[in-house]
C-alpha cells in the first residue's frame, strides 16, 4: 500500500532521503512545471529542487527526526545506525514506487537547509472531492489533477515556527498557478495534531482508517474555468 509512505504527520516519522548511488526522487531534473511556481514569500525562507549535493543533509535529516522514534529500542549504536538505514532505504523504495513522478525540494532558511518537502502531481479520482463541471462545459474542460503533498519534513529546531505553514501556502499558490484542482495528502487518523493542522489551512477529510486521505479544494480554479472556459 502507497498510504505507508505518504505523509503521515507534520513533522513526521517518515522520511524520504537518496541513498548512496542513486539519486532521490526529483533529484537533479531539469526545472519542472512544479518548480517553475515554486517559491516562499516570507523573507529568509527558500525553496529549491534537491540536488545529489544535499545527499549528507538528507541523511542527517532522516536520522535525526527517527532515531527518537527508536531510541526506548536501548539499541547499541551500531544496530541503532542500521536500523535507522534500512528504514531510510524502504521509505526511499516506497516512494519511488508509489510515486515515480515525485519532485523532491530543500527548505531553506537563510541559505541553510532546514527540511525536505516531496510532492508530485496526481490523477484525482472520480470522488476525490472536485467539483462538478460547470454546466455547458464541454467533457475534460476542467482539470482532473491535484498537488500531493507526499512528505515534508523540518529539523527540530525549525519545527513550531511557521515554516511548514509558510511552505503549504507556497504550495497552494503553486498548484493554483498550475490550474490544479486542489492539494491531497495522506495523514495517521492517530496523529491529532497533524490532522487538526491540515483543517486549520482547509484540508477535508476525504475517507479512510489508519491512514485519512484529505485534500484542499482550490475553487478559485472553478471560478476561473467558469468565467472563461464557459463564458
Amino acid at each position: 500500500m502507497c498510504n505507508q509512505y505518504s505523509l503521515r504527520q507534520f513533522l513526521p516519522d517518515v522520511i524520504e532521503g537518496p541513498q548512496r548511488g542513486r539519486a532521490a526522487i526529483g533529484v537533479g531534473a531539469a526545472m519542472s512545471r512544479i518548480a517553475s511556481q515554486l517559491s516562499l514569500a516570507a523573507p529568509g525562507l527558500t525553496v529549491r529542487p534537491m540536488v545529489a549535493a544535499d545527499d549528507d543533509f538528507s541523511r542527517r535529516l532522516s536520522a535525526t527526526l527517527l532515531r527518537a522514534a527508536f531510541v526506548n529500542l536501548m539499541l547499541p549504536e551500531p544496530q541503532l545506525d542500521a536500523l535507522l538505514a534500512l528504514q531510510f532505504q524502504a521509505q526511499q523504495t516506497g516512494y519511488r514506487q508509489c510515486f515515480p513522478q515525485g519532485e523532491s525540494f530543500v527548505i531553506a532558511e537563510a541559505g541553510q537547509a532546514v527540511g525536505r518537502v516531496i510532492v508530485a502531481i496526481e490523477r484525482l479520482e472520480a470522488n476525490s472531492g472536485e467539483e462538478a463541471e460547470p454546466s455547458g462545459c464541454p467533457s475534460g474542460s476542467q482539470s482532473r489533477e491535484a498537488l500531493r503533498v507526499v512528505d515534508i519534513a523540518l529539523l527540530p529546531e525549525a519545527q513550531c515556527r511557521g515554516i511548514g505553514r509558510e511552505v503549504m501556502t507556497g504550495l497552494v499558490i503553486a498548484a493554483r498557478s498550475l490550474s490544479l484542482q486542489g492539494l491531497t495528502l495522506s495523514v495517521a487518523a492517530s496523529n491529532d495534531r497533524a490532522r487538526e493542522f491540515y483543517v486549520r489551512l482547509g484540508f477535508v477529510a476525504l475517507g479512510g482508517e489508519a491512514f485519512l486521505q484529505m485534500m484542499k479544494p482550490l475553487p478559485q480554479h472553478a471560478a476561473r474555468l467558469r468565467g472563461s472556459a464557459c463564458a
